[in-house]
């Protein structure tokens, strides 16, 4: 499947995404039209990555925690999203305890790159890397975009077999060729796709002896 290059849409707003937007702080509000999952979508999303109880699942760029909130609220798996902005982390831990599901995420502030990936039994990525939700320079964000897309490809190839990897508006680059597509949908209101895929093999090194 080829890597998506077109630009994130503006999402509509549903009634759901707006009493779940209400519970997060004024001044950041305006970011959910673009940088996070609208609520439909996020339910789908929930039961491509969470088929069965106590699965632990890792939001790549979680934002305020929307998906993990609402994957917590409506399956029995765990839920992590690891956010590089604190003032994001900071409002998902107070949305999760807001939403009585505090004990069933956890919000990690700092790199993507620095947790352990293969440690989970899921993987959702929405595009994390392409937009900032903060001003920052145009030239240093495109360096930086370049470095995690490969970084992300490394990452993915090197999970085990059978991780599920969800993706909405893929991650900027094709995936590794050891993952079969099983699913996918697209969302005609938001004109994204939301597609699955299955690690069936581990990419190794093999170094032979001479």
């Amino acid at each position: 499947m080829k890597p998506h290059r077109k630009p994130r849409h503006r999402l509509e707003a549903s009634a759901a995404d707006e009493q779940l937007d209400g519970l997060v702080p004024r001044d950041l509000r305006h970011l959910s039209r673009v940088h996070w999952t609208p609520v439909e979508i996020a339910v789908r999303a929930v039961a491509l990555l969470c088929p069965a109880p106590r699965m632990t699942i890792l939001d790549v760029g979680a934002g305020v925690g929307k998906v993990c909130v609402i994957g917590a609220m409506s399956s029995w798996g765990m839920w992590c999203g690891v956010e590089r902005h604190v003032s994001l982390v900071e409002t998902a831990m107070r949305l999760a305890r807001a939403l009585g599901v505090a004990e069933r995420t956890n919000f990690v502030h700092g790199d993507a790159f620095s947790i352990d990936w293969e440690s989970f039994d899921s993987i959702y990525l929405y595009n994390p890397f392409e937009l900032e939700p903060f001003p920052t320079d145009p030239d240093q964000h495109a360096l930086e975009y370049r470095m995690h897309v490969a970084q992300v490809q490394e990452r993915l190839a090197a999970l085990p077999h059978g991780v599920r990897v969800v993706t909405l508006h893929g991650f900027g680059a094709v995936m590794p060729s050891s993952f079969e597509l099983v699913y996918q949908e697209r969302f005609a209101s938001v004109g994204l796709d939301l597609v699955l895929w299955i690690q069936r093999a581990r990419t190794r090194c093999i170094v032979r002896a001479s």
